[in-house]
C-alpha cells in the first residue's frame, strides 16, 4: 500500500459575522436569542446608516434587516449596501411586521433580498436558513484561504525553484571560471615552460638573478657549463672552491665583486671583463645586465648574460676565412707589356702553326 501524502496544517474558520438591524432594542434581543446557538459573531445596528458603517470594516455571512426604519428604511439601506463591490453578494434576509402584500415582497427581492419573513417569525425556520448562509459562508471562506495558501506555496515554490535555479547558476558560473582559470593558469605554465626551453636552449649563456639576494632562478645550460656554473650560481663556488675569477687587472675579485652580485645590487653591466680558472680550465668572460620589471604577475627580475671571448670571436673567424678567400694581387710590368705575363702567354709553342699557313693569301695557287 503506497503511502498517505503528508498533509500540510488544517486552516480554521474563525465564527462568521451576522449583521442585526433593527430600530427597536426588543427586536435585536430577539434576533440575538434566536441566533446565539449557532455559536457565530452578532453584530447589532440601530438604523441603516450604523448597518452601513458596519459593512465598511466587516463581511457578513447573512444580514438580517428590518423593513421599517425610521429615516433610512431597510429597502434604501439594501440599495446602499448592493452598491458595494464588497458586499454585493452578501445574503439580506428582510424582517417585518408588516402584512404580507405582493409589493413589499416584489421590491424587497428587487434591491436583492434572499428572503422575506414576517414578524413574528418561527425561531427554528429563521435560524436553520441563517444557519444556511453561515455554513455557506464559512465554506466559501476556508476555500479562500486554501486558494490563498496554495497561491503561498506555489510562490514559495516558485522562489525556491528561483533560488535553486541561481544557485545552480552560480555554481556553473564559478566552475566555468574555475575552469577558465585553470585554463590560463595552464596556458601560462606551458608558456612559461616554452620560454624556459628556449632559454636553455640558447648557445649564449643567460640567467635569471633575484635582485637583491643574487638567488639564481633559472640559468640555461650555457650558463651551467662556464666555468663549472660559478659565474651563474653564487652556491657553485662553494662546490668548486678552486675556481678562480680574476678581473680585468688579472687581481682575483671576491664573491660579491664578481658579475652575478653586482647585477643582483642593481648595477647595469656593459661588457664587463672577467677571467676564471678551473683546475687546467681558463676562459675569459664579458657579462652584460639588465632589470626586467614587474610584468605578468611577475617581480622584478635581473637578466645576466655571460658572453664567453675565450676564443676568437665570430668577426675574427669570419675575417680570416675571407683572408683565405682572395687570390694573391698580381704585379704590375715594369719594361715592357709581355714581362709581367706567365711564359705560356708570352712565348707561343713553336709547333703551332703560324697564321700565314692556316690562312694562305688570296689570289695563290
Amino acid at each position: 500500500m503506497s503511502a498517505t501524502p503528508p498533509r500540510g496544517p488544517a486552516l480554521s474558520v474563525e465564527p462568521a459575522c451576522i449583521l442585526l438591524v433593527d430600530d427597536q432594542p426588543e427586536g435585536l434581543l430577539a434576533l440575538e436569542a434566536t441566533l446565539a446557538p449557532l455559536g457565530q459573531k452578532l453584530l447589532t445596528a440601530k438604523s441603516g446608516r450604523e448597518a452601513l458603517r458596519h459593512l465598511l470594516t466587516q463581511d457578513f455571512a447573512a444580514i438580517l434587516l428590518d423593513v421599517v426604519m425610521p429615516g433610512m428604511d431597510g429597502f434604501e439601506t439594501a440599495s446602499l449596501i448592493r452598491e458595494r463591490e464588497r458586499s454585493r453578494n452578501t445574503p439580506i434576509l428582510f424582517l417585518t411586521a408588516l402584512s404580507r402584500g405582493q409589493l413589499p415582497e416584489l421590491r424587497a427581492y428587487a434591491v436583492g433580498a434572499v428572503d422575506y419573513l414576517l414578524k413574528p417569525y418561527e425561531p427554528e425556520i429563521l435560524r436553520s436558513k441563517v444557519g444556511v448562509f453561515v455554513d455557506l459562508f464559512r465554506k466559501t471562506e476556508l476555500v479562500r484561504r486554501q486558494a490563498e495558501a496554495l497561491r503561498e506555496t506555489q510562490r514559495r515554490e516558485h522562489e525556491s525553484e528561483l533560488a535553486e535555479a541561481h544557485r545552480r547558476m552560480e555554481v556553473e558560473r564559478a566552475r566555468a571560471r574555475e575552469e577558465h582559470l585553470r585554463r590560463e593558469m595552464e596556458s601560462h605554465r606551458n608558456q612559461q615552460r616554452w620560454l624556459e626551453a628556449v632559454l636553455t636552449a640558447l648557445p649564449t649563456p643567460l640567467a635569471l638573478v633575484e635582485p637583491g639576494s643574487g638567488h639564481t632562478l633559472l640559468a640555461n645550460r650555457a650558463a651551467q657549463g662556464l666555468a663549472g656554473g660559478c659565474l651563474a650560481y653564487r652556491e657553485a663556488q662553494g662546490l668548486h672552491e678552486s675556481v678562480i675569477v680574476r678581473g680585468q687587472d688579472g687581481i682575483a675579485l671576491p664573491q660579491d665583486a664578481q658579475p652575478l652580485m653586482r647585477a643582483a645590487r642593481g648595477e647595469t653591466l656593459q661588457g664587463f671583463h672577467v677571467d676564471w680558472e678551473l683546475g687546467e680550465q681558463r676562459g675569459s668572460v664579458r657579462a652584460f645586465s639588465t632589470l626586467l620589471p614587474k610584468m605578468y604577475g611577475r617581480p622584478e627580475t635581473v637578466l645576466l648574460a655571460l658572453l664567453d671571448v675565450t676564443g676568437p670571436s665570430a668577426t675574427e673567424q669570419l675575417v680570416e676565412g675571407l683572408r683565405h678567400l682572395v687570390p694573391t694581387p698580381v704585379t704590375p710590368p715594369e719594361q715592357g707589356a709581355g714581362q709581367g705575363l706567365p711564359t705560356r702567354l708570352r712565348d707561343p709553342p713553336e709547333d703551332l702553326p703560324s697564321p700565314e699557313a692556316e690562312h694562305p693569301r688570296a689570289g695563290k695557287g
